[in-house]
């Protein structure tokens, strides 16, 4: 199952510790998307993420 999201925020909370405070990571590195409905893998945020952070390429929509 699905944490509720008082548990989901406070595993959230430890692992921007661990990237802010021993890995001197900026805050914006880590970053969570909250979205209404049930579990899901929600790309907008993820795909955003990705191609800030890691600098993977846009596809491209068109066809």
């Amino acid at each position: 199952g699905v944490a509720d999201d008082w548990t989901v925020a406070w595993e959230f909370a430890k692992v921007r510790e661990l990237y802010a405070a021993q890995l001197k990571l900026s805050p914006s590195v880590c970053q969570i998307e909250w979205f209404v409905g049930p579990h899901q893998i929600h790309g907008v945020g993820t795909y955003e993420f990705l191609h800030q952070h890691l600098q993977w390429p846009k596809r491209d929509t068109r066809r």
